[in-house]
């Protein structure tokens, strides 16, 4: 055997694990000096430059293709999907709050004094990062790089186990959150495919964005426990009643059948959106 067939495919492309390994490589020593930085928003936002000057580095140096290939794409219809984004995610979430208090699955035990607007700004700003992060490395890196990797199958295969593997590498991201559990990882998997299907469909990452952004604010704002955060300073107080399996329990409605129907309701919205977008035809 030919050891160059370790590293190099016989089109003669660098095979998906190293490019990977190398990617990966690369931003880790990229990004590590920012842990210095005391103040969580700067920490975003070099972040979110490094990641998008490295993945410009490496669609010209490793993947040799076009850059906007990973749904970084500046023009107005991307932000027309951002903001749509926005409403979607933002509209998932008041929809888990009626029905969790409907069926009695979440209490509001009290309603708190409004944030100040102000002080809302810098947090909005910083889920947009961290919707800009995730979204850029998970979809739009992740799933194209292995998406590349198995052209060898089918279109539909290779489509199906990107959009997997992305989405569970996703899900396992958040294992060392606070009350992480199978459950979570499980469902925040699913999440991952919910926000991967629109970039599928656009090659645009602007409509993901938007939903992952709106739902990390929303839930936080609203009061919500997130990602086994709880809310601080939000609009209200919720506290979860009954089996953890529908309100989530500790880490919030991501582990429990509560997100699962804001994940349905961003998935069916989205599709809906683009549906009319493109005149009735996905």
């Amino acid at each position: 055997m030919n050891p160059r067939h370790l590293f190099y495919t016989d089109t003669n492309r660098l095979r998906i694990f190293w490019k990977f390994l190398i990617f990966i490589c690369i931003l880790s020593l990229a990004v590590s000096p920012l842990f210095l930085i005391d103040n969580s928003l700067i920490q975003f936002f070099l972040a979110a430059v490094l990641v998008t000057f490295t993945l410009y580095l490496n669609s010209k140096y490793l993947d040799k293709r076009n850059f906007l290939d990973y749904g970084l794409v500046f023009k107005k219809e991307t932000l027309f999907h951002f903001l749509f984004g926005i409403l979607i995610g933002s509209v998932a979430v008041l929809l888990m709050l009626w029905i969790g208090k409907t069926m009695g699955i979440l209490s509001v035990s009290k309603k708190l004094p409004p944030p100040n607007v102000l002080s809302l700004l810098p947090f909005a700003l910083k889920m947009i990062l961290v919707g800009v992060l995730e979204e850029t490395f998970f979809r739009g890196y992740l799933y194209t790089t292995i998406y590349d990797g198995f052209t060898s199958k089918t279109k539909k295969q290779a489509l199906l186990i990107a959009l997997i593997l992305s989405s569970v590498l996703f899900g396992l991201a958040h294992f060392n959150t606070n009350s992480a559990s199978f459950v979570s990882i499980l469902f925040l998997s699913i999440n991952g495919m919910v926000w991967c299907i629109p970039f599928i469909l656009t090659k645009n990452l602007g409509l993901s964005i938007g939903m992952h952004a709106a739902w990390n604010f929303t839930q936080t704002q609203i009061g919500f426990t997130m990602s086994g955060n709880k809310a601080s300073y939000s609009f209200y107080g919720i506290e979860s009643n009954g089996a953890e399996i529908w309100s989530g329990g500790a880490y919030g409605p991501e582990a429990g059948i509560l997100g699962l129907t804001g994940f349905v309701c961003m998935l069916l919205l989205s599709l809906a959106y683009l549906r009319l977008k493109k005149g009735g035809k996905l």
